[in-house]
């Protein structure tokens, strides 16, 4: 028993390696735009930028990772960036000028991002997350911020306000017919 135990702490060991190799490889933007791509499905450049803004808001681990933590890359990151992974068929650029991962990019990103599948083996994304997760999500940073000082939460009662209209008039359209 303690043979297997031992054996499969060395193969997750061995797997981590191996993505972190995959990562160092890739760079930071290559990886997010694998990731933008894969969650969002066909973006031209200005989208990808946008989304990779949207992405970084809250985002802290990502100094962990090594990865450069920018707002937002500028045009002349993101474009060159792009036209590099299309002559590496990462992506491809479609005629309307978006940018979509070919079958060699989806592959790297299931291999980087397989453990954010979800139920079943499934890309989870937010059109199909069930429910009751997201109601689960939002109770446990409800938890985290009654147990917050409330001097810390102070500063930011306008938009605990509006937060909290918005769930009320959410449970109230329950009741709409």
């Amino acid at each position: 028993m303690w043979d297997r135990l031992n054996d499969h702490h060395h193969d997750l060991h061995k797997i981590f390696h191996e993505r972190i190799e995959e990562l160092q490889k890739l760079g930071g933007l290559r990886i997010w735009i694998l990731h933008i791509l894969d969650e969002h499905g066909p973006q031209n450049g200005v989208e990808i930028m946008d989304s990779f803004e949207a992405h970084q808001e809250g985002l802290h681990v990502i100094h962990i990772m090594g990865i450069n933590h920018s707002k937002r890359p500028s045009p002349g990151s993101i474009y060159p960036m792009l036209k590099k992974m299309v002559s590496e068929n990462l992506i491809s650029k479609k005629e309307d000028g978006r940018y979509d991962l070919t079958a060699k990019g989806r592959e790297i990103s299931d291999k980087i991002f397989k453990h954010f599948l979800g139920f079943h083996g499934r890309r989870v994304n937010r059109g199909s997350f069930p429910i009751e997760n997201i109601l689960t999500e939002i109770d446990s940073y409800v938890s985290y911020l009654e147990d917050i000082k409330k001097k810390k939460l102070v500063r930011h009662e306008k938009l605990i306000g509006l937060l909290s209209e918005r769930l009320k008039n959410i449970q109230e359209s329950l009741h709409e017919d």
